[in-house]
């Protein structure tokens, strides 16, 4: 301390609560002043999550230093986003526009269908189904209204894609760009946040962030494997059924792996109305009986990849219940778009960690004992199918030995 000068005063309790606000204030007001530069920030550090490991293997196992191999990766990375780019890009962007035409078309035209539907009583052997008690014409018009924001949405940044090229090239090449800033200084940014700590919560601090990266490692990273293998095998299965569109089915198909249970719904759904829509199939089939043909192909790849990929891939690191990914899913749409939609479920996870350290601080609690990090000792559940096969398996069991 220099001589004559007096020791700092620390901060109150009140000073502390009136900075800690403005700085919340000064956040919130650059989020939403700065908001379109929100999916950058955010595509940048996911990069850098999945990047990461392959210069750490270049540099453990290669004996590359660490810049070199970072500045060696991202380079093979933008020769491998360029070719597939040119190879694929122009016909993914094409084929997803189409499908999209498709269900705006289905959707404008849902009000006047249903209403036709509406004026008939179909006879289905003993029972009479008289549609014209309800009010169809009204609920397909409040389904526009719930389906056709986000859908728009969707369908402006396919077409923004495809002619804003020199405006998504200059962000495609910043968040490159920062991403391999971050990769080039990992180590030093890794250790820098090691050392913030504070006093008598440094244990506490560095268990927390060592389990919210392990959360976003393993979805990026697992999640990423899931919606190629799942994006190839819709592409397979789109090809050998002869459904019109399947490079973009299968883009649609992998993509929906991010966004849980919602995700291949909504994506089954727009391959059945193209086989519904189409003029001819190779099997003879009817339009409708067509269209539920792709649908069973459609649930059947979709648990297969639950059933077999999943738990080998993703382990139990999010394991949330279905019910909280849907109320996740309608939130991060409302406040993020497409990006809080895709990244929906690990976000849930980490406020779901941070919110059970908050419990057990506030209650008294140490929440190290039992550890609120330990999530591996937690057996998700089966997929629906398996599910439902074993109740099924249950009661045939149980049917027997009555009879017995």
């Amino acid at each position: 301390m220099i001589e004559g000068q007096k020791e700092s005063p620390k901060w109150g309790v009140t000073t502390k609560a009136l900075v800690a606000l403005a700085v919340m204030m000064i956040v919130a007001g650059m989020l939403v002043r700065f908001q379109h530069v929100i999916p950058i920030l955010v595509l940048a550090p996911i990069l850098t999550i999945i990047i990461v490991p392959v210069v750490q293997f270049m540099c453990v196992r290669m004996k590359i230093p660490w810049g070199l191999a970072a500045t060696i990766t991202m380079l093979l990375f933008v020769l491998l986003l360029i070719g597939v780019s040119t190879i694929l890009g122009f016909a993914i962007v094409q084929q997803l526009q189409a499908l999209f035409l498709i269900v705006q078309q289905f959707l404008l035209d849902l009000p006047a269908q249903l209403e036709h539907l509406s004026q008939h009583i179909y006879h289905l052997g003993p029972w009479v189904i008289d549609f014209s008690q309800f009010d169809l014409g009204a609920l397909g018009e409040q389904v526009i209204v719930t389906i056709q924001p986000l859908l728009g949405e969707v369908s402006s940044l396919i077409t923004f894609l495809a002619t804003g090229v020199i405006e998504s090239l200059t962000r495609i090449i910043l968040v490159i760009a920062i991403a391999y800033f971050l990769i080039f200084d990992y180590r030093r940014i890794r250790a820098v946040l090691k050392d913030i700590s504070i006093p008598g919560y440094k244990q506490d601090i560095q268990r927390l962030m060592r389990e919210l990266l392990r959360i976003w490692q393993a979805f990026m990273r697992g999640q990423l494997l899931i919606v190629t293998i799942a994006g190839f095998l819709t592409y397979l299965v789109m090809q050998i059924l002869g459904v019109r569109f399947p490079i973009g089915l299968g883009v649609l198909g992998g993509i929906a792996k991010f966004i849980p249970i919602v995700g291949p719904v909504t994506a089954g759904l727009i391959a059945a109305l193209v086989g519904l829509f189409q003029p001819s199939n190779w099997f003879g089939l009817m339009p409708l009986g067509y269209a539920a043909l792709i649908v069973v192909c459609v649930i059947i790849l979709d648990q297969s990849i639950d059933i077999f990929l999943v738990p080998r891939i993703m382990g139990p690191t999010l394991n949330l219940h279905p019910a909280l990914i849907l109320v996740g899913l309608v939130i991060g749409a409302s406040l993020a778009g497409i990006i809080g939609l895709l990244l929906s479920a690990p976000t849930i996870a980490s406020f779901l960690l941070l919110g059970r350290y908050v419990y057990r601080k506030m209650s008294d609690l140490s929440p190290w004992d039992p550890p609120i990090d330990v999530l591996a000792e937690r057996t998700p559940e089966d997929p629906i199918l398996p599910r439902i096969w074993k109740i099924v398996k249950t009661r045939w069991n149980q049917g027997k030995k009555s009879q017995d």
